[in-house]
């Protein structure tokens, strides 16, 4: 499916992208993000959906309404769209989804599933001998009890960690989740730690969900908490810090913020936007060659991130360094050549020619 000009819903939390960057990216992509599914085009089953999209037949089916013609598309096909996966690589697919099935043990639509949360990795609705390995790794731990949306969420897990379903002995937990069987002892799957809450386990995605709803309530005090705590269980995810850093700011605690923007750009450099609020936050400081130089890196990492042009140039403008940031300013006016992005850049003409007549 082609996404120009379609209406795209987004079922889950896609890890390691934050909004504006998603919106960024659709914008870029020329389709809309939009928040209700039932008007979509196109529903992107986000990995961590599973819980709430898959039933207990293995049948996937979001919660919220949608359209008859609404077209599912996996994560991995939507970041590969957006150019943010790696092409799988080539191999023979020779396999339908019904011999995949009869060959696995599984029905048609569980195997569609597995495609849809990309456990399965066809191409054209052709499947490899290596989708048919795992598909009956599937159906092993599915005929053991365990159901199939934990089976997934295990075989995520382990592809984050570059394995797979029938590298791995695991087993079903006590809670109803998957971990791995060590020399007989128990092993979470992908490193993440779970929180026991009312004799229920809960995961990062669900402390995440937590500290989301806290901050879009105003209560930043508790979904700080909610943050950090998501932080420690999933020491991965670059933005969950980056989401504690924005709440620490919003609270005044700016020397906290300024810790959760870096831990965010530990776990994941090329992120622009905790770049960017790093470079705000040490504004705010009076730390301005860092500050300029976070702009810099933001703009770097996402050429076409305009609002970090602006800050490092107007900074640099502010303390008289014009020859620095004129080239910045020129890149703003081709990017939105707007009165003031074109004013900006006309002023620091002038200061450097008055500077250079005095000279």
């Amino acid at each position: 499916m082609r996404l120009p000009g379609k209406r795209v819903y987004v079922c889950g939390r896609l890890r390691g992208i934050t909004a504006r960057r998603l919106h960024h990216l659709a914008k870029t992509a020329q389709f809309s993000l939009i928040r209700r599914s039932a008007s979509a085009d196109a529903i992107v089953l986000a990995h961590n959906s599973v819980a709430i999209a898959v039933s207990d037949a293995g049948e996937t089916s979001p919660p919220s309404r949608y359209a008859a013609d609404a077209q599912f598309i996996s994560e991995r096909q939507f970041r590969s769209f957006l150019g943010l996966a790696i092409p799988q690589a080539a191999c023979d697919r020779s396999y339908s989804e019904i011999q995949v099935a009869n060959l696995s043990g599984l029905r048609p639509p569980q195997v569609r599933t597995l495609s849809l949360y990309d456990v399965l990795s066809p191409e054209n609705d052709r499947f490899s001998y290596r989708d048919v390995v795992t598909a009956r790794a599937v159906a092993k731990m599915v005929a053991s009890g365990v159901n199939l949306a934990s089976v997934i969420g295990a075989a995520n897990a382990l592809e984050q960690q570059g394995r797979g379903l029938s590298e791995v002995r695991l087993a079903e937990a006590p809670w109803g989740g998957v971990v791995q069987v060590l020399e007989g002892a128990l092993a979470e799957i992908d490193g993440q730690l779970l929180l026991q809450l009312d004799d229920r386990p809960l995961g990062a995605d669900q402390v995440f969900a937590r500290a989301e709803a806290c901050e879009a309530d105003g209560d930043l005090e508790e979904a700080s908490r909610w943050y950090e705590l998501a932080a420690r269980l999933d020491r991965q995810d670059a933005v969950i810090p980056f989401n504690l850093g924005n709440v620490l700011g919003e609270l005044g605690r700016s020397h906290e913020a300024e810790i959760a923007y870096r831990q965010a750009l530990a776990r994941d450099p090329g992120m622009a936007d905790a770049w960017y609020n790093l470079g705000v936050t040490l504004e705010a400081a009076g730390k301005w060659d860092d500050a300029v130089s976070s702009y810099k890196q933001a703009a770097s990492v996402e050429p076409t991130y305009a609002n970090a042009l602006h800050n490092a140039a107007s900074l640099l403008m502010r303390r008289r360094m014009f020859h620095e940031a004129l080239p910045l300013l020129e890149r703003l006016v081709s990017l939105s050549p707007t009165k003031e992005t074109k004013k900006l850049a006309h002023l620091c003409r002038l200061e450097i020619r008055q500077a250079a007549a005095r000279a």
